[in-house]
């Protein structure tokens, strides 16, 4: 700590239009480490402390927000009486995490000091030294999951080099970036105008979202969370093996012509859209033919009961390598947009066939290739146009039937290595926003996906009931 306070040069990192739009959202993220080799010095805590704030000297907008206060990231450290052995029995469910490991939730909230603390560490030391839990955050506002796993693997990469009491010159260069300016300075000049459901996605206002888009990120983050705690929403985790995603994508492959080429990432969006799609539709049915409060609650927020006649799947992207001359990993900040695509509820919910899956893996496939360095300049300067549109996306799903699906499987996940080997799983949180759902890869030993999911109980359980659904993955917890 006292090398960080000493070490950190303060100054002004400008945030911009990519850093709003999820400024309301956590990133938080769970990394299990197994001592198998039974080492008595197996992650030393005073190694990975140093370390920490080591690595946070080569990250400063982590600290540096406000050159004359500081904001110290929450560093924690706890005993606990749950062994390694009953996690991985378990398949490292969330029902048995010992109590407390996560210090923070889905939302940016203040502590209880008054702070939004930027990041947060909570190191939890198993039963009999058998491994740890390295819980981590970072607010969004600052970073995206570049940003947060380039951190992690330098924090592993900074606390190796310790542990082997290497000399300063041997520790690999730090190469990320954060000035703002790196990434917006390489929008083109020429526009391509924007679909017509991603117009609507950023500049759909009202009194609710200009409202919060006014208040203080304390009072937003107090009252985001308050909305979604009474939701209900609940999380699974599911694995789709290798062999039965391969099986799978060449059959919808041979429902399509031969210059058309999918990869995993169109199957999965294509089958997430289908199977939400469905479960959402259900629930609809159900909420319509139930009681008189149900009734009310349908005619007072209409888009969370009546029929629609379309589905909207937000796709999240990654700018960096759609940006001329910007390095894709270089770049630590915020650089995702989301992208929307619309199909018929009927295209979707009229049964989950390889046939049916066809033409909406297609359009996943046409739309992802069609966001260039064009779109994005669009996409800022229609943001641009009314700073207070950022809140757009975050209120969008009470207003239309959708799912927002990010692809995280390039994301280096299981490369942290402090010294005794890389993490045997990584997962985030029990419950992050309604309808939402991640896709990440499964750990190398075992390959394939893994795809989580969050949405209310009662979509979630129609989900649980859909057979093709369940018949191409393994759910894990």
């Amino acid at each position: 700590m006292d090398k960080l306070l000493r070490g950190i040069q303060p100054h002004t990192i400008d945030l911009c239009i990519f850093d709003l739009i999820p400024s309301f959202a956590n990133v938080p993220y769970y990394f299990y480490y197994g001592n198998d080799a039974n080492d008595s010095d197996f992650m030393p805590a005073e190694q990975l402390r140093e370390s920490f704030y080591m690595a946070l000297l080569e990250f400063p907008i982590i600290v540096v927000v406000d050159p004359d206060n500081l904001n110290i990231p929450e560093f924690l450290e706890s005993q606990s009486s749950v062994h390694f052995r009953d996690l991985r029995a378990a398949k490292f469910s969330w029902d048995a995490l010992p109590s407390g490991v996560a210090t923070v939730g889905a939302i940016t909230t203040a502590d209880a000091a008054g702070i939004i603390k930027l990041a947060n560490v909570h190191i939890v030391r198993l039963q009999d030294n058998s491994g740890i839990i390295v819980f981590i955050n970072m607010s969004h506002y600052l970073v995206d999951g570049v940003g947060l796993f380039g951190f992690v693997n330098r924090w592993a990469e900074v606390c190796r080099w310790k542990r082997r009491g290497s000399a300063a010159n041997d520790l690999p260069a730090c190469h990320y970036i954060f000035e703002r300016s790196s990434l917006l300075d390489k929008m083109p000049e020429d526009r391509k105008a924007l679909n017509d459901p991603t117009l609507e996605l950023i500049t759909t206002t009202g009194p609710l979202v200009r409202w919060l888009a006014w208040v203080s990120p304390k009072t937003r983050g107090m009252l985001l969370s308050k909305a979604f705690s009474f939701m209900s929403v609940v999380g699974h985790t599911f694995h789709f093996s290798t062999s039965r995603l391969a099986s799978l994508r060449a059959s919808v492959q041979g429902y399509l012509p031969s210059d058309v080429r999918l990869s995993d990432n169109d199957i999965l969006t294509a089958l997430l859209s289908m199977v939400i799609a469905q479960s959402q539709a259900e629930c609809k049915r159900d909420s319509a033919s139930a009681s008189y409060l149900s009734s009310l609650a349908s005619y007072l927020f209409p888009s969370m009961y009546a029929p629609d006649s379309s589905f909207v799947t937000q796709i999240v992207i990654d700018t960096r390598p759609r940006l001329n001359g910007q390095s894709a990993p270089a770049y630590a900040g915020n650089a995702i947009l989301t992208h929307c695509l619309v199909n018929s509820m009927e295209s979707l919910t009229s049964g989950i066939t390889e046939q049916a899956l066809a033409p909406i893996a297609k359009s996943v496939r046409q739309l992802v290739n069609g966001v260039d360095s064009q779109i994005i300049g669009q996409y800022v300067d229609t943001l641009h146009k009314d700073l207070l549109r950022f809140m757009c996306p975050a209120t969008y799903a009470f207003t239309k039937t959708t799912m927002l699906v990010s692809n995280q499987s390039r994301f280096p996940i299981y490369q942290a290595d402090f010294g005794d080997g890389i993490p045997t799983w990584v997962s985030s949180v029990r419950a992050l926003f309604p309808n939402f759902s991640s896709i990440k890869p499964a750990p190398p030993s075992t390959g394939g996906y893994v795809v989580y999911i969050s949405m209310t109980e009662q979509n979630m359980a129609k989900l649980l009931q859909n057979r093709f659904w369940m018949s191409t993955n393994d759910m894990l917890y």
